[in-house]
């Protein structure tokens, strides 16, 4: 595949001289040069690999890839496709534009699937760029590929080219693409350069250009793999389901009436391979009110006068099997006349990097990374993903180059999008993602208060150690003074109160901390109150996450009981159905209400009966009085009387039920007639007292029958 002189190369590039011992795959790599080949016998002479030639340039399709395709895969030899770069084009957005035009062409043609070796980028021309240019053509190849496919393709070259056509550049190494090593020598081991691969060495090292192999009618070139067997290289599985996008599109070129632009598809997660539609779009000056632009639909555009005023942006559409999605890139300034001067946009050369401990309370800090376009500002967006880096969602707010993890991080990745824009235009690139973050590690818990301190977790128990309060750093203001104290509090369960404080006084906490009880008798309602009287019962949690609509909420963990609250109050737990039982009682005042007509008549026997039925929002113990009215203050006889349940023998004046269900009662009372003219007012009040010691009246009144 490359030249047949590869010089003596200068200290710089790196010896890698593997044990005489080691074990390498053995391989070869075909085009139509070989012409007819018999896969049977190359199998059988123990090759296990092959890479083949798929195209060349943006048109030209070696006519034996299917057939060399076939016949290996046929003798259960692992197959890559390679793609011979004819680099060209002049002008950031002409190199650009040729290098994915090249892309696409081979991505096309060898249709590269799961448990192929990955695709491959033969570089032995540059086409008379400049290192610079020949720097953007390559990474705009390998960016289209991967975006297509989702994997990071091989790149195939010599020492000495990579070192006199590319610079010795380690930007590649960096990005996660592998090298192919073209270095004939009967060397234990080949020259490889940019510092090694940036110290990760060759994956396939093509160690002769002529050797003879059964099969071939001619000698062929001769690979390695970097191992025993080339099957840990191969490409995995692609992900299903639709395209999501990762990285806004970008638009590459001066906007310039007659210069031509090239559109950048940006990165995309979701399902594998993809291909992509455009549609270039007209906008304003600002980059609103856009519409299509009738016929422009190919990954190049070169505006017209008409254009001239306006904003330029691209519409991308990805789709896979699963679906497609749409993404947009950020609009280009107002396209120039033809003849004026204007700059490029800034266009990244070595990624935006993170630093830091993923670790609740650690700084992580972004490199802008290395750019072209002279850009004069920078902008930062971070955000929050799953712990795959996947389905990440803006963090508001947060748009400084530093970042403190914060309680909601844990479990997660951080992503950081940062965009850079210049007199040409603006351009995004996403640094890699962070490790999952860690939750930090909590000390051992201090007797009864501790000051929080700057990005360090922390924790308290109670004197008695029935309860321990932990938190993570920032859930609490630094210098903050947290107190956990034992307290009782009737009529809840003996044992089981706590009171948690903070000074200076928060109304709420950033993020929850988290109230943990040694020894809870399993099975009771826990409750919060913000004053000691008034309690409310928590709501159970999925997991340890409070949701942002809840100030408090319990789980379990391994038959621990935990309280996760963002406010300081009380907590205490109460026995289900009693008296007490949080979740019977109502938010606020018992309400009493008549629920059925009252029914009042004289008895043979001289006696008023009446008879109706109450209701009461809350669990209570609810009280019926008579009144003394205008003299009048018959007393209740007992016996043949219901007030929610029989009152027994005997008269008063009062009588009193507890009532644990919020909800309906009977009541048939039995008044005395004696003494009771027909007409007279008779007055019944009838009053509910909750366990908190609120209550609610109701005033029955008849005139006596």
């Amino acid at each position: 595949m490359v030249t047949r002189t590869i010089a003596v190369l200068a200290a710089a590039l790196a010896l890698c001289a593997p044990a005489a011992a080691a074990t390498y795959a053995k391989g070869v790599d075909v085009s139509h040069w070989q012409s007819t080949i018999d896969w049977l016998q190359v199998g059988g002479d123990g090759y296990s690999f092959m890479f083949a030639k798929a195209t060349e340039g943006t048109t030209y399709t070696d006519i034996t890839y299917a057939i060399n395709r076939a016949g290996a895969q046929g003798v259960g030899l692992r197959l890559g496709a390679y793609h011979f770069g004819r680099p060209a084009g002049s002008g950031d957005a002409g190199i650009v534009a040729n290098a994915v035009a090249q892309a696409d062409h081979f991505v096309d043609v060898a249709q590269p699937r799961a448990g192929d070796l990955p695709p491959v980028l033969d570089l032995e021309a540059n086409g008379g760029l400049k290192q610079a240019g020949l720097v953007r053509w390559t990474q705009a190849w390998l960016d289209e590929v991967s975006a297509r496919t989702g994997v990071e393709a091989l790149i195939y070259a010599s020492p000495n080219f990579w070192k006199t056509s590319l610079g010795d550049t380690p930007i590649f190494a960096g990005g996660g693409h592998p090298l192919w090593i073209a270095h004939w020598t009967t060397n234990p081991g080949p020259l490889v350069p940019a510092a090694n691969w940036g110290g990760l060495g060759w994956t396939f090292w093509q160690w002769s250009d002529c050797q003879p192999v059964p099969g071939f009618l001619h000698c062929v070139d001769a690979d390695r793999a970097n191992g025993p067997s080339a099957i840990p290289f191969a490409t995995k599985p692609f992900p299903g389901g639709p395209p999501a996008p990762d990285a806004p599109p970008a638009i590459v070129g001066t906007a310039k009436a007659g210069a031509r632009l090239a559109g950048v598809p940006g990165t995309w997660g979701g399902g594998k391979p993809v291909s992509f539609g455009y549609q270039w779009q007209s906008c304003d000056a600002a980059g609103a009110g856009c519409l299509p632009i009738p016929g422009a639909t190919l990954e190049t555009y070169t505006p017209t006068a008409a254009d001239v005023g306006h904003a330029l942006t691209l519409a991308v559409t990805a789709a896979s099997a699963g679906g497609s999605a749409v993404a947009s890139a950020p609009p280009t300034l107002a396209v120039a006349a033809s003849g004026s001067g204007s700059a490029t946009a800034p266009a990244v050369l070595a990624a935006p990097q993170v630093t830091g401990t993923a670790q609740v309370g650690e700084t992580l800090t972004a490199t802008v990374g290395a750019w072209t376009g002279s850009p004069g500002a920078f902008t930062f967006q971070w955000r929050r993903c799953d712990a795959t880096g996947a389905a990440c969602a803006l963090l508001p707010g947060a748009t400084a180059s530093a970042y403190v993890l914060t309680p909601g991080d844990a479990g997660s990745t951080l992503s950081l999008l940062v965009t850079a824009t210049g007199t040409g235009g603006s351009q995004s690139a996403t640094a890699p993602t962070s490790a999952v973050v860690v939750a930090a590690p909590v000390p051992a818990a201090v007797t009864g208060s501790l000051v929080a301190l700057p990005g360090a977790a922390g924790a308290v128990v109670t004197s008695d150690g029935r309860a321990t309060v932990t938190w993570q750093p920032g859930s609490v203001p630094a210098g903050t003074t947290v107190s956990l104290d034992a307290g009782e509090t009737v009529p809840a369960i003996a044992g089981t109160g706590v009171s948690l404080s903070v000074a200076p006084a928060q109304a709420t906490l950033p993020w929850p901390v988290d109230v943990a009880y040694a020894a809870a008798p399993p099975g009771q309602v826990a409750a919060f109150s913000t004053d000691g009287r008034i309690w409310a019962p928590l709501a159970a949690l999925a997991s340890p996450a409070l949701p942002g609509s809840l100030l408090e909420g319990t789980y379990d963990a391994g038959g621990v009981l935990h309280v996760l609250t963002r406010r300081a109050g009380r907590i205490a737990l109460f026995r289900p159905g009693s008296w007490g039982d949080p979740r019977r009682i109502s938010p606020r005042a018992p309400v009493l209400r008549v629920m059925t007509p009252v029914l009042v008549s004289r008895q043979r026997d001289g006696t008023i009966l009446l008879v109706t039925r109450l209701s009461t929002s809350s669990q209570a113990h609810v009280y019926a009085a008579v009144l003394e009215t205008r003299g009048t203050q018959p007393p209740i006889l007992k016996r043949g009387s219901r007030f929610a349940v029989p009152l027994g023998t005997g008269s008063t004046h009062t009588v009193q039920v507890l009532v644990l269900d919020a909800g309906g009662f009977p009541v048939r009372l039995r008044l005395s007639g004696r003494g009771v003219a027909p007409r007279a007012l008779v007055r019944i009040r009838v009053t509910a007292i909750d366990p908190w010691g609120r209550r609610g009246t109701y005033t029955v009144s008849f005139r006596a029958p």
